[in-house]
């Protein structure tokens, strides 16, 4: 018998074309960061070619940076939850709520601005531990209960301050509106609380058992972590980053709006989840949940210069979140 017989067939053209594709899409959701890198250089260097005097200009980029620093603020809070397996919807109305207490303490009290500062922050700290209680001691999904508290805050929020508090007041609204290199100071605490937050969770023990709990929440108990104890610290983390958030954006506008905040929280779960996170839990990063932002500030921003309108932005932006979740199912499908 010859020996050529005993060979294996080599494959043929089209079954090799036919896998490079899909090779192709699994390399890129098993290293979602790179893919986001890779989408935003594009992104930037076509509306650079195909509108010179609009987009690379100082003022946009400035533009686009401030704006995305908030819902990068967010995405470092809710990485963390979604890593371990959970997530937080009412974190639009804790950002609003935080905002309006600091503008009541301020523009209303008479109290100095670091007092509102820290107040709105402290409010968001504890709207995020009642979310973490309900969660962690009664034992509710937390879609429903932060759905719940969503409403409830929000609620709050009309009753503290009606219509919201204009103006606040000049000393409060430096925090805000402060220049440092062209950007205003919400970027800084933004790249700040991100680079904190990366390294935290990339290279401490005690943020990485996040990690273990997304990933098996009931073999990390019995292998002595404490889950219930680090889900509500995971909250309050969350809780947190939301007042921060509110009371840079009221200073920023120099006024506590009772509409803020709302559906934020669509945009900045799409980019944890573009950014690499799953609904799984166990996966994600920081730097991929901030490249999410950027990519999804970016895309906002094209649709403006194009001269798309709000509806069709919020349209695009729900596409894009099947699109992370798509690629998450896909990676996990493919797995192995």
């Amino acid at each position: 018998m010859s020996n050529l017989a005993l060979e294996p067939a080599a494959p043929s053209f089209r079954s090799r074309a036919g896998t490079l594709p899909r090779r192709t899409l699994l390399r890129l959701a098993n290293s979602r960061a790179l893919m986001l890198f890779v989408l935003v250089a594009a992104l930037i260097a076509a509306m650079s070619a195909f509108y010179p005097n609009n987009f690379p200009t100082r003022y946009n980029i400035a533009a686009v940076l401030l704006n995305a620093a908030q819902n990068a603020i967010l995405v470092t809070g809710m990485m963390l939850l979604m890593i371990a397996g959970g997530f937080d919807l009412s974190i639009g109305s804790i950002l609003a709520l935080a905002g309006v207490w600091a503008g009541v303490a301020v523009g209303w009290w008479g109290w100095p601005a670091e007092a509102g500062l820290l107040i709105g922050i402290a409010v968001g700290g504890l709207a995020g531990l009642v979310n973490g209680l309900i969660v962690t001691r009664l034992g509710i999904n937390a879609l429903i209960a932060t759905l719940a508290t969503l409403t409830i805050y929000r609620g709050l929020t009309y009753l503290t301050a009606g219509t919201g508090v204009t103006p606040i007041g000049d000393a409060f609204k430096a925090y805000g509106q402060s220049v440092f290199l062209g950007v205003q100071t919400p970027f800084w605490v933004m790249l700040a609380v991100v680079t904190v937050g990366a390294w935290l969770l990339a290279n401490t023990r005690f943020f990485r058992q996040y990690y273990f709990i997304g990933g098996n929440a009931r073999a990390a108990k019995l292998s002595g972590i404490r889950v219930e104890r680090l889900t509500l610290i995971g909250f309050v983390i969350m809780g947190l980053l939301a007042g921060l958030a509110g009371v840079l954006g009221a200073s920023r506008l120099n006024s506590a709006v009772v509409s803020a905040g709302i559906n934020v929280e669509l945009s900045v779960i799409t980019a944890t989840v573009l950014g690499g996170a799953s609904l799984k839990g166990g996966e994600g990063t920081v730097v991929g949940g901030v490249l999410g932002v950027l990519f999804i500030a970016l895309v906002q921003n094209a649709m403006i210069i194009n001269g798309i309108g709000i509806f069709w932005q919020n349209i695009i932006v729900g596409l894009v979140l099947l699109l992370g979740v798509s690629l998450d199912r896909f990676k996990h499908t493919h797995r192995g």
